[in-house]
């Protein structure tokens, strides 16, 4: 879109929920506006504010690239927690940016490279590391960041917003967090259910998204939900997801995901761009896919645990480090029992364990330490000399290492929710939402990740957050004045789904295809002696699954984005 002398031009993906209030407030000062979209506000708000003062009144969730031919610049922006993805190459010469890192590569002159630092990155953790990608040369802009790009060639980059927990608000009881939690969080709901399209909701059953649902069915009665049942009893939410849509009145709907999702996977990785194997998102795809039969947009729960402080993960280092300040002199003698006592324990035994490491060792050597798919000595065994001699010194945690602030007097918890919201939210989970979602048609939309209650969440200080010693203690109060005390009362489940069980007894013809298969000399990356091994000890109980679908996705959308030798519509 342009302005009336096309002297400013707008590319835009996303959405702008406070852009009725500017559209308002750029009329008053002259603007006149030709549409009723939130891109024209994009316009007409660069001209009037510049782009430093136009990122830091909307609000939403966008990738934005604005011409400006008078200034002879092009700016590129993401949104502050990075729900919208931003791909660009500049070599210097010429500027090619795209939503996709696939369709980023349809663009250049040729197929880049593939950056082999982005495959350890993606088997060590199954996504992609930002700012890198999958290929050489391409990038991926920050969140919160904005890079311009003049005639001149030169290049200047800019942070409009970033994550800070380092900087709690004290002197505010646990009601009064409650109250400004509520009223931020209903606004936020408020804001993102205003469409002129049908809209639901995505909900599991967990606290999160149970609370969405409640106050959007509040604020929009007879919205309908949508949940996952799984094969995995050990997996399943539905029961709960249930229980909330009657309390809600909503029209619920309960889809089943089984084995049988194989076919749809290579319109699956096709979505992705570059190569993601978080398994949830074979169960976001296929609910999404489901929804899109019923509704335009629906919104989702993500974001509750990044900004509250959801994850065991959390709690842990919340607890290691009140026990860090006993000192290191006390921390020894029960490290050293427990560390000979039950080396590789379980239950409470490694709780401990786990707890008075975190509390005794530095922070950067326990964030992050083991990957996702695989462990150290596994990774050591996995990759040829030829791609160890290509990695360098690469290590797939140091993008993690990057992000954690430095700051000695800051709580640890601080700092690891800091570091993860910058790095596993973008790269791993709204990637796979916006990814999934899109895919079919759908557009979904995060109250949790609204720019003013995430700044209210960065507030709260970790004795509240994690009151009575429980991850998420404010959402799990807020969430009992509205949804069943079953759902708020249990232990976090992930939305998981179970390709470990498909991949030992459902899919061995994929296996031996894409793990085992001819392409492994071709490619140069795997040793196929520690592959037959990896596959071997999987069939016989031992849980790889994560690698193995990692090392799956890789293979599937190498052949789709390097050797197009598979398309999106090819059954598997």
């Amino acid at each position: 879109m342009k302005n009336e002398d096309s002297s400013v031009e707008v590319v835009f993906n996303g959405e702008i929920y406070n852009f009725k209030e500017l559209k308002h407030l750029l009329e008053t000062e002259g603007h006149a506006f030709q549409s009723t979209t939130d891109t024209e506000t994009l316009v007409h708000g660069y001209e009037e504010w510049g782009i430093a003062g136009l990122l830091s009144r909307i609000k939403g969730m966008y990738a934005l690239a604005i011409f400006d031919q008078k200034e002879h610049c092009i700016h590129l922006a993401r949104d502050p927690l990075g729900k919208k993805p931003l791909f660009f190459c500049y070599d210097g010469e010429e500027l090619v940016f795209a939503s996709s890192a696939r369709a980023l590569a349809l663009g250049l002159h040729s197929t880049p490279s593939i950056n082999v630092s982005a495959v350890d990155d993606f088997l060590w953790n199954l996504f992609v590391s930002g700012p890198e990608t999958i290929f050489s040369g391409v990038e991926k802009l920050p969140p919160g960041h904005s890079i311009t790009i003049r005639r001149d060639g030169s290049r200047r980059d800019s942070v409009h917003w970033q994550a800070d927990f380092l900087s709690p608000e004290e002197g505010t009881n646990q009601d009064e967090w409650l109250e400004r939690i509520e009223e931020l969080l209903e606004m936020a709901v408020q804001r993102r259910l205003v469409a002129d399209v049908p809209i639901g909701l995505l909900l599991s059953g967990g606290v999160d998204s149970s609370l969405i649902t409640a106050i959007a069915s509040k604020l929009c009665p007879g919205l309908q939900t949508f949940s996952v049942a799984s094969e995995d009893p050990a997996l399943d939410e539905s029961g709960f997801a249930h229980s909330v849509a009657e309390r809600c009145g909503t029209k619920h709907h309960k889809l089943e995901v089984r084995g049988e999702i194989r076919n749809s996977l290579p319109q699956l990785i096709a979505a992705m761009g570059e190569p993601l194997a978080d398994a949830s998102a074979i169960n976001t795809f296929a609910i999404s896919r489901a929804a899109k039969e019923y509704v335009k947009v629906v919104l989702t729960g993500d974001g509750g645990d990044e900004g509250f402080g959801g994850y065991r993960q959390f709690l842990a280092y919340y607890v290691a480090g009140k026990l860090s300040r006993l000192g290191s002199s006390f921390l020894k003698l029960p490290k050293w029992i427990l560390d000979r006592a039950q080396p590789n324990g379980t239950g409470r035994m490694h709780s401990a364990q786990t707890l008075l490491r975190l509390a005794s060792e530095p922070l950067e050597q326990t964030l992050f330490a083991q990957g996702m798919a695989m462990d150290r000595a596994t990774r050591s065994a996995l990759y040829t000399s030829e791609f160890y001699d290509a990695l360098g010194t690469h290590c797939p945690d140091q993008h993690f290492r990057k992000a954690v602030p430095v700051d000695e007097k800051a709580l640890p918890v601080d700092r690891v929710m800091q570091a993860r919201i910058k790095t596993v939210l973008p790269d791993d989970y709204l990637t796979k939402v916006d990814n999934a979602t899109m895919a079919v048609g759908l557009e979904a939309r995060s109250p949790f990740l609204d720019v003013d209650v995430i700044n209210l969440a960065m507030r709260i200080p970790a004795a509240i957050r994690f009151g009575n010693a429980k991850p998420k203690a404010l959402l799990q109060r807020l969430a009992m004045r509205y949804v069943p005390a079953s759902c708020v009362k249990r232990r976090k489940q992930g939305f998981v789904a179970p390709v470990g069980k498909w991949i030992r007894n459902d899919w061995p013809d994929l296996v031996e295809d894409l793990v085992l298969g001819d392409n492994i000399e071709r490619r140069g990356w795997f040793r196929r002696d520690t592959l037959e091994r990896v596959v071997g000890e999987h069939r016989a109980g031992a849980d790889h699954g994560y690698l193995l679908w990692g090392i799956m996705v890789l293979e599937l959308w190498t052949r789709m984005s390097i050797d197009h030798t598979l398309s999106a519509t090819d059954r598997i």
